[in-house]
C-alpha cells in the first residue's frame, strides 16, 4: 500500500521553480521525521545515520578532552540513537525534548517543573530576552540555538542525500516546512521561526498546523470522497508531550475536476497529556516499588541523583512500549543508586489503575473540539465520520479503549501511519506554500484557534481584530475613533486571547503640523491594517493618519481627504525575539561547530583507517607463508613501522596534524602492498630466462610504439598528397587537433614514462651482461621486476590512449578535408550558376535589341542587323560568347 501511495504522490507535482529543495520536518517533542522534495528526490525520507526513519529530538554536548578551559568551542555534539545511553551517563549534558520550552521563560513554573522532572540534572538560566538557555560545562546555549542545531543536522543529512542521488546536482535545501501545534502562542511561534532562521541555507520557513498536516495526508491517501457530500473527521493526535483533537470538514465538489476542500472546524488540546506523562507514571510505579523494598534510601536522596532518575526514565519508556503489546514488563536496572541493582515487574493492570483518575482527560480534547467549534458549524459527535489516529501514543491500548467507548470501534480510523502522517502532510503543505512544485490541488481553509485584539494607548477599550475561527492568512483594516490633537507618538498593544505580547510605538509627531485642527476641522483618525500571516503571526502591517470629513461624522463611510503613512516600531513584551545581530552570531557559531564536526569526523575516520591498516599489516606479518618466504628487509621495516605507529596512535589527539595521519596511512599502504606483490610472485624463478623474456616483451612494446609512429606518418604523407587541394598543411592541422582534458593529462607524462621504461630495460640488460642473478639477490631482483612491470603497464595504457587519440585526429583531418571539399564545390556551383545567369541575361538583351531594330526600317541599326542576319548561326554564337 505504501509503494502505491508514494507513486501516487510522485505524480502529484512537477517542478516549476529553481533546483532548490523543500524540507518537510515533523518537529515532535520526542522524535523528528523529515522528507525532502527536489527534482532528484521526490518525497524522499531523510533517514538517520543508523538508517532509521525517525530521529530522537535533541542532542548531547560534551567537551573534548584536553580543552576544558582553553577553547569553549571545542565540543562534541552527538545526535541520534547514542543520546539514549548518554542521558543516563551524562544527564547534565543531554538536551532532549526541547520543543515545549520554546517561547517560555523560567517564570512558567508548570512547564519548567515538569520538564526538569522528566530531564533531571540540567541547568537552566534566563537570557537577557527572558528566554531559556542551558548551561553546559559553564557555556550558555540559548534554546533557539539548540533547536537550530537539531534542524541544521537534519538539513545537512537531506543535502547529503541529494548529493548521493546525483553528485552533479545543484539541489539543496533552502525552504523548510515545520509542524507546530495550534495551541502554540505568538512567542512560541516566533521562537521556532528564529531557530529556523539561524539554520544555514534556509531562506524561507513555513509553520504548518500539525492537525492540518495530518488532514492533508489523510485526504491524499484516501483520494476519493463522495462528490457533494460534506464529511467530518477528527484528527486525534497524541504525541509524547501533548494531545490534540482537530476537527475538519472534507468536501469533494460535485464537479470532481474542482479541488477537495479541507476546512478546520474545531480544536481541543491538553498540552501536558501524552506519552511522556505515561512514561513518568510508570517511572513513579518503579520508584515506589524500589523505595518500598529499600527503606534505607530516602525519597529526597533518590530525587537528588540525576543519573538515578535518568535510568528510571529510560526503563520506564521501554516498559511503556512493552505494555502496549503485553500484560507485564520486566524491569532490570543495574546500579540504580548506591550500587544497588533493582529488578521488578510492572503489569498493565497496575499502570491502568495508577492513571485511572486521568482517564477522562484522554477524550476531553475531542469533547472540547465539539464544544468550541468555529466557522459557523454545529457538528454533533454522531455526525463525525471517523476519528483519525495519529501520534505514537495513540497506539496505547488504554487510549484506544477510551476512544472506542466514545465513538465506537468502526469510527476509530487507523488507516494513516501514526508516525509519518504529519511529515507526509507538512511537506505537501510546504510545497504548496513555497510554490516550488505544482501539486495536486487542495483548497485548505485554516482557522485561528485564538482571538487577536488591540488597544490604543489613548483609549481604555480593547478592540478585536481577528476573532477565534478567523481564516488565515488574512488582513483587515480598522478605522479608529476621531482624535484631536494628535499626540507626538502613541502605542498600540497587541493581545492574543487577552494576553499582551507586543507593543507597537507609532511616530505621529512628524505629521502633527499637517493635521492640525485648522487643516482637519473634523479631527483625524488612524487607519490601522492588521495581518494574520500564514504562520499565524498577528502584527500591524500599515498605519495611516486620515483627515475626517464632515460627511463621516454621522457614521457614513470615510472619504479620504488626506492620508499620510506613519512609521512605527514594535517590541515584544516580556519574552523577546532574537535580534538580527544575535541571529548572525548564532548562525556563525553553528557554522563553526559544523565545520569543526566535519574536520573531527574526517580526523577520526583517518585515525580509524590508520588503526585498521596497522592491524592488517600486523596480521600480514604473522602469516606463516610471509614469515618464511617474504622479503626480509621489508618485513623488518614494516614490523618496526607497525610498532612505532601503534604507540603513536595511542597519544594522537584532535590537535594532531591531519596530514601526518594521512602520510602514515600512505607509508603503511605502500610497504604493505610491496610485500603482498612480492608474495604474489614469490614462486617465480626470477632467473636469467625470465628476465630475458621480460626484455623481449620490452622490445616488442618499443617496436609497437615505433610501428604506430610510422603508421601515423604514412597516413599523413598520403593525406598530404590526397588533400593537397583542400588542406595547406596536413601535419600542422594534425598537431592542432585538440585532445580531451583526460587524454591530454594522461599523455603529459609520456616521455617521462618512456624514459623510465627504457631505464628499467637497461638495468635488466646490465644484470644479464654481468650475470649477477642469484637467490641471495632475490629482493633486489624483485624490485627490478616490479619497476619493469610498473612502467610497462603505464606505457601500454598510454600507448592505447595514443592510438585511440591519433585515430581520432586522423578522422578529424578527413572530416576537415570533406568540409573544405564541399565548400569548394558549393563555391564552384555558385559561380557557375552566376555565369549562367549573366549569360542568359546577355542573350535576352541582345535578342531585344535585334527585335527592336528589325521592327524599325529607319533604324540606323538596320544595316548592322542585315550584316548579322547574313552571317552564319555559328558566327552569332561565337560573338555572343
Amino acid at each position: 500500500m505504501r509503494s502505491i501511495l508514494r507513486l501516487f504522490l510522485f505524480a502529484t507535482f512537477v517542478v516549476v521553480g529553481s533546483l532548490a529543495a523543500v524540507l518537510g520536518v515533523d518537529y515532535g517533542e520526542q522524535n523528528i521525521k523529515a522528507i525532502v522534495v527536489s527534482p532528484q528526490a521526490p518525497l524522499e525520507l531523510v533517514l538517520t545515520p543508523e538508517a532509521k526513519r525517525k530521529e530522537i529530538s535533541g542532542l548531547s554536548i560534551k567537551r573534548l578532552p584536553g580543552y576544558e578551559k582553553s577553547d569553549p568551542n571545542a565540543i562534541e555534539r552527538i545526535y541520534g540513537s547514542a543520546i539514549g545511553s548518554l542521558a543516563t551517563r551524562f544527564p547534565q549534558n543531554t538536551l532532549l525534548h526541547l520543543k515545549p520550552l520554546l517561547g517560555k521563560s523560567l517564570e512558567d513554573e508548570t512547564t519548567i517543573t515538569l520538564y526538569l522532572k522528566q530531564h533531571p540534572g540540567l541547568k537552566m538560566v534566563s537570557t537577557n530576552r527572558s528566554t531559556i538557555a542551558f548551561l553546559i560545562d559553564n557555556v550558555e546555549y540559548p534554546l533557539e540555538e539548540l533547536v537550530a542545531m537539531n534542524i541544521q543536522e537534519v538539513s545537512n543529512r537531506a543535502n547529503s542525500l541529494l548529493r548521493d542521488r546525483d553528485a552533479r546536482t545543484e539541489d539543496f535545501v533552502d525552504k523548510i516546512s515545520l509542524t507546530i501545534p495550534d495551541f502554540f502562542d505568538q512567542h512560541q511561534r516566533k521562537a521556532l521561526l528564529d531557530a529556523s532562521s539561524v539554520t544555514a541555507g534556509i531562506k524561507e520557513t513555513y509553520l504548518v498546523s500539525e492537525g492540518m498536516s495530518i488532514a492533508v495526508d489523510f485526504v491524499l491517501k484516501q483520494r476519493q470522497f463522495p462528490p457533494g457530500e460534506l464529511q467530518h473527521y477528527i484528527v486525534y493526535d497524541m504525541g509524547s508531550g501533548s494531545t490534540k483533537a482537530s476537527m475538519f470538514s472534507i468536501l469533494q465538489p460535485e464537479d470532481i475536476t474542482q479541488p477537495v476542500v479541507i476546512e478546520f472546524e474545531g480544536y481541543g488540546y491538553n498540552p501536558h497529556l501524552g506519552g511522556a506523562k505515561f512514561t513518568m507514571d510508570i517511572g513513579s510505579l518503579i520508584e515506589s516499588k524500589f523505595l518500598e523494598t529499600h527503606p534505607a534510601i530516602r525519597t529526597d536522596e533518590f530525587h537528588a541523583n540525576p543519573k538515578t532518575l535518568a535510568k528510571i526514565s529510560q526503563v520506564a519508556e521501554k516498559a511503556k512500549l512493552i505494555l502496549s503489546a503485553n500484560s507485564e514488563a520486566t524491569i532490570n536496572i543495574e546500579s540504580l543508586i548506591n550500587d544497588i541493582d533493582f529488578r521488578t515487574t510492572v503489569t498493565r493492570k497496575e499502570f491502568e489503575e495508577f492513571i485511572s483518575d486521568s482517564l477522562l482527560e484522554i477524550v476531553k480534547p475531542i469533547n472540547d473540539a465539539l464544544k468550541k467549534q468555529f466557522g459557523g458549524h454545529q457538528i454533533k459527535l454522531s455526525d463525525i465520520n471517523g476519528v483519525i489516529l495519529a501520534g505514537g501514543s495513540s497506539r496505547v491500548p488504554l487510549v484506544q479503549d477510551q476512544l472506542i467507548k466514545l465513538v465506537s470501534e468502526e469510527r476509530v480510523l487507523r488507516n494513516v501511519n501514526a508516525d509519518e502522517s504529519a511529515v507526509n502532510g507538512v511537506v505537501m503543505r510546504g510545497i504548496k506554500l513555497s510554490n516550488s512544485f505544482k501539486t495536486k490541488p487542495l483548497n485548505v481553509l485554516d482557522r485561528s484557534v485564538n482571538t487577536y485584539s488591540f488597544k490604543l494607548s489613548y483609549e481604555s477599550e480593547t478592540y478585536e481584530a481577528f476573532g477565534r475561527g478567523s481564516i488565515y492568512p488574512n488582513e483587515t483594516s480598522i478605522l479608529s475613533a476621531t482624535i484631536d490633537p494628535i499626540p507626538n507618538n502613541f502605542t498600540i498593544d497587541l493581545y492574543e486571547n487577552g494576553k499582551l505580547f507586543e507593543t507597537v510605538t507609532v511616530n505621529s509627531g512628524a505629521i502633527k503640523s499637517s493635521y492640525s485642527l485648522e487643516k482637519c476641522p473634523s479631527g483625524v483618525a488612524y487607519n490601522i491594517t492588521f495581518g494574520l500571516s500564514s504562520d499565524r503571526l498577528f502584527s500591524i502591517q500599515e498605519i495611516s493618519c486620515i483627515c475626517r470629513s464632515e460627511s463621516d461624522m454621522d457614521g457614513s463611510k470615510q472619504v479620504k481627504n488626506k492620508s499620510s503613512r506613519l512609521t512605527f516600531s514594535s517590541e515584544d513584551v516580556e519574552i523577546k525575539r532574537l535580534s538580527s545581530s544575535e541571529r548572525q552570531r548564532l548562525h556563525d557559531h553553528i557554522q563553526l561547530l559544523d565545520k569543526q564536526d566535519k574536520e573531527r569526523f574526517q580526523f577520526q575516520e583517518n585515525l580509524n583507517v590508520l588503526e585498521s591498516n596497522l592491524y592488517d599489516a600486523r596480521n600480514l606479518l604473522m602469516d606463516d607463508e610471509v614469515v618464511h618466504n617474504g622479503p626480509k628487509s621489508q618485513l623488518e621495516e614494516l614490523s618496526e613501522m607497525v610498532k612505532v605507529y601503534l604507540d603513536w596512535l595511542e597519544d594522537a589527539s584532535f590537535d594532531t596534524d591531519p596530514e601526518d595521519i594521512i602520510s602514515r596511512i600512505r607509508e603503511i599502504g605502500i610497504l604493505k602492498k610491496k610485500i603482498e606483490l612480492y608474495m604474489d610472485s614469490w614462486k617465480e624463478p626470477l632467473d636469467s630466462q625470465q628476465f630475458e623474456g621480460m626484455l623481449e616483451e620490452g622490445h616488442k612494446l618499443l617496436q609497437a610504439i615505433e610501428t604506430h609512429k610510422n603508421t601515423v606518418d604514412q597516413f599523413l604523407r598520403e593525406f598530404e598528397t590526397e588533400f593537397a587541394g583542400t588542406i595547406d598543411n596536413v601535419r600542422e592541422e594534425f598537431e592542432k587537433t585538440k585532445l580531451s582534458a583526460y587524454v591530454s593529462n594522461a599523455l603529459s607524462t609520456w616521455e617521462e614514462t618512456l624514459t623510465s621504461f627504457k631505464n628499467s630495460m637497461s638495468e635488466i640488460e646490465e644484470l644479464l651482461a654481468k650475470n649477477i642473478i642469484g637467490e641471495d639477490l632475490r629482493e633486489r631482483l624483485f624490485e627490478i621486476k616490479l619497476k619493469f612491470d610498473k612502467y610497462r603497464t603505464k606505457l601500454e595504457e598510454k600507448l592505447h590512449l595514443i592510438k585511440t587519440s591519433d585515430e581520432s585526429r586522423l578522422k578529424e583531418i578527413k572530416k576537415l578535408h570533406l568540409r573544405k571539399f564541399r565548400l569548394q564545390k558549393r563555391k564552384e556551383e555558385k559561380l557557375k550558376k552566376k555565369l549562367e545567369q549573366e549569360l542568359s541575361k546577355h542573350r535576352n538583351e541582345t535578342e531585344s535589341i535585334i527585335n527592336e531594330s528589325v521592327g524599325n526600317e529607319d533604324s540606323p541599326l538596320n544595316d548592322k542587323t542585315t550584316e548579322l542576319n547574313s552571317g552564319s548561326k555559328e558566327e552569332i554564337l561565337h560573338d555572343e560568347l
